[in-house]
């Protein structure tokens, strides 16, 4: 029985529309290049548009919320997709010299990349774990007005005279805040408790992991699935080595990539700061870099990838972390 020729389809996601262009992987030859309204009843289009659904791979780049729909839809009725960085696909369209950039030449670049690269498809992450992510992201914001209200309240007190007509707004500002603040908190309590129990007893058994950074792992990175080492959760979230070498006149090390999940890398960071007190192997091997000339803030980042280190160890393993217990897979 011959085989079907596999078809790639890439789009370009923007708030109000789909640009899909559809082609042959073998040939490269171009099928369909069509543009589509981004809600439910242009996704639908697609969708039939798309009837071997087997033999499809949909790829598009992360645009913030507005592909999330979008994957909903093709998770919904079982088609193949892969998500890719937007700055992945920038370089693509730089290798290929590209100057000229119009949606349909977006999706088209799109569905070469797909066809050229082979990108894994895309694990959609639960129900709870994307109420999780939305909840954290709100509560984050939250966090930050309150941090500038509160501000914002101690200069008023700073200023001469007691001015409570200037106070008075501020202070029920805050009020409403950290009761809204409270809520979401107790609902990101309430689903970790009710589906990822387990899960949060073992990321917490690693000393230096509190409840917050706990939470952003749950959301993010799940039971880790999608992740088959533990230097991939690292380029994830962003907090991996990026070196610079060229021949004897380059080799260096500048910082980290800063190329992934900005919540997981500062929770990570903290926990760093945490970790080099309280987790004995991080602890001796933060003195050990400290000793070889490091600097604190680079001995901290090297502590937080070893964090990441033990927490794929011991969710892949399932079993708890233990201070005292020597294993390579910790070290």
């Amino acid at each position: 029985m011959e085989q079907k020729e596999q078809m790639i389809i890439g789009c370009d996601v923007s708030k109000d529309k789909i640009d899909l262009c559809l082609l042959e992987k073998t040939t490269g030859r171009t099928i369909i290049s069509k543009s589509y309204s981004n809600n439910s009843s242009g996704h639908q289009r697609i969708v039939k548009q798309l009837s071997d659904k087997d033999n499809c791979l949909v790829v598009m780049e992360a645009t913030g919320n507005y592909h999330l729909r979008f994957v909903a839809c093709l998770a919904a009725h079982s088609l193949c997709f892969a998500v890719i960085n937007p700055l992945v696909l920038k370089r693509f369209a730089q290798m290929k010299m590209l100057r000229t950039k119009t949606d349909k030449l977006d999706a088209f670049i799109i569905a070469q990349y797909g066809r050229e690269q082979s990108p894994k498809p895309y694990q959609m992450p639960s129900k709870e774990q994307q109420q999780l992510k939305a909840l954290i992201t709100v509560l984050n914001n939250l966090l930050k007005q309150r941090t500038q209200t509160k501000n914002l309240l101690h200069s008023q007190l700073l200023l001469p005279g007691n001015n409570i007509v200037s106070q008075k707004p501020i202070k029920k500002v805050l009020f409403t805040l950290n009761k809204q603040i409270q809520a979401i908190q107790k609902s990101i309590d309430e689903i970790i408790g009710n589906h990822f129990k387990h899960l949060k007893e073992l990321i917490t058994s690693i000393k230096g992991i509190g409840d917050k950074t706990a939470q952003g792992v749950i959301a993010y990175l799940g039971d880790l699935k999608s992740f088959s080492s533990y230097k991939q959760v690292t380029s994830y979230i962003g907090i991996n080595p990026a070196i610079k070498q060229s021949g004897q006149s380059l080799n260096k090390t500048s910082g980290i990539s800063k190329q992934g999940n900005a919540v997981l890398r500062t929770l990570f960071y903290m926990s760093a700061l945490s970790a080099v007190r309280v987790n004995k192997a991080c602890k001796a091997f933060y003195i050990r870099l400290l000793q070889k000339g490091k600097k604190k803030k680079t001995a901290l980042i090297a502590v937080a990838n070893k964090l990441i280190k033990q927490l794929y160890a011991i969710i892949k393993k399932n079993i708890f972390y233990l201070d005292d217990y020597y294993h390579p897979k910790f070290a």
